[in-house]
């Protein structure tokens, strides 16, 4: 029997990359994204790979929209196997005092409630299912944040606690969690940070920020999948996919 796996941020970058790998190794796919255009697509490419793929709209703060994603997903393939918690957004880079509380409320609710509503709503159908992998995009922020960056290193801290919590409480019901930790990665998603890059900011960041090799989303799309695979062994730990940037 196929295995289901639900990608949230499937419309674009690392979500989207992993979906496409999956889609030619057979599994059944989920894919949750507030970018109807793009996410239809992913949709649409994932099928001409050969999977059946479904596209469910959502705004993944939204409790409402979540518990339909999660409904659609076992109305039409049954369960849920793996649940890849990647949506995420980033906000312009400040210093922690000039953040609104408005961009704090957004990237709070997108990057930490998203992925808590996930997985408040996932894990009960793991549990009648007998067990499940999740697997949480952290980020390299979730071990040292990068300058003007705090609150976004704020969630991903937060994220990767709950990686080890669901390692540590759930894994008697064969319930996994495992965190995979990209550094610089060429996607969109650090387009809306740079409308305050500027010398000094940049400056900053690069003296924060470790020597590492720049990754495609499709080479951390191979990450994501070990993690997959190897959710036993791999629970409650946070994969280092920094390219070569060392942490203390």
């Amino acid at each position: 029997m196929k295995k289901v796996v639900v990608i949230t941020g499937a419309a674009t970058g690392l979500g989207r990359a992993t979906a496409l790998k999956l889609a030619t190794q057979g599994f059944n796919l989920v894919l949750v994204d507030f970018n109807e255009q793009q996410g239809l697509q992913t949709m649409k490419d994932a099928q001409a790979l050969g999977a059946e793929a479904l596209f469910v709209k959502a705004d993944v703060s939204n409790e409402e929209e979540v518990k339909h994603y999660v409904a659609q997903a076992v109305e039409t393939f049954g369960t849920i196997d793996f649940f890849f918690n990647n949506a995420g957004i980033m906000v312009p880079f400040r210093l922690l005092h000039d953040y609104t509380t408005e961009e704090y409320n957004r990237i709070m609710d997108i990057n930490l409630k998203g992925p808590f509503l996930g997985i408040k709503h996932v894990i009960p159908v793991m549990l009648a299912n007998g067990g499940g992998t999740i697997i949480n995009t952290v980020s390299s922020n979730s071990f040292k944040p990068t300058a003007y960056n705090g609150i976004y290193s704020a969630t991903k801290h937060a994220l990767a606690a709950f990686t080890k919590s669901i390692g540590q409480d759930y894994q008697e019901q064969q319930i996994y969690a495992v965190g995979v930790a990209p550094n610089t990665m060429q996607t969109t998603i650090a387009q809306s940070a740079t409308v305050t890059l500027d010398a000094t900011v940049g400056a900053a960041i690069h003296a924060s920020t470790g020597k590492n090799i720049a990754a495609t989303a499709d080479e951390v799309a191979e990450s994501m999948i070990f993690a997959m695979e190897n959710g036993k062994l791999l629970t409650g730990s946070i994969i280092n996919c920094a390219g070569g940037e060392i942490y203390n």
